[in-house]
């Protein structure tokens, strides 16, 4: 078996380096588009603090629902911020500043109703 492969061109490739077309990997060929490699996400699967902090986004009846949560929690002995704190339009990301103060905070950020 040779590590060459041949094209329809006439061409020889090595077969070393061809690949199935998956999510990115025909890209290995030939990448005409350099990418940065992402910074790599942090998830905490317990949170530091026992704590809920609501974020509504706005959408009908959501800032019901929402308090409705806040009670719920509450009589199930479970401490949740006074304040459900307000992302104004739900079609947007999140502001940085708040997304910023959200990412420190210790307990867990429940954040919309159907987001």
């Amino acid at each position: 078996m040779t590590d060459k492969t041949p094209t329809s061109g006439g061409l020889t490739l090595p077969s070393k380096q061809l690949m199935s077309c998956g999510d990115i990997t025909c890209e290995l060929l030939v990448d005409p588009i350099p990418r940065p490699a992402p910074e790599p996400i942090k998830v905490t699967i317990k949170p530091k603090l026992s704590r809920v902090v609501l974020v509504d986004h706005l959408k009908p009846n959501s800032m019901a629902i929402l308090k409705l949560t806040q009670t719920i929690l509450r009589e199930r002995g479970i401490e949740v911020d006074d304040q459900i704190l307000v992302k104004e339009d739900a079609s947007r990301p999140m502001p940085a500043a708040m997304l910023d103060s959200l990412s420190r905070e210790g307990g867990l950020v429940l954040c919309g109703i159907s987001d």
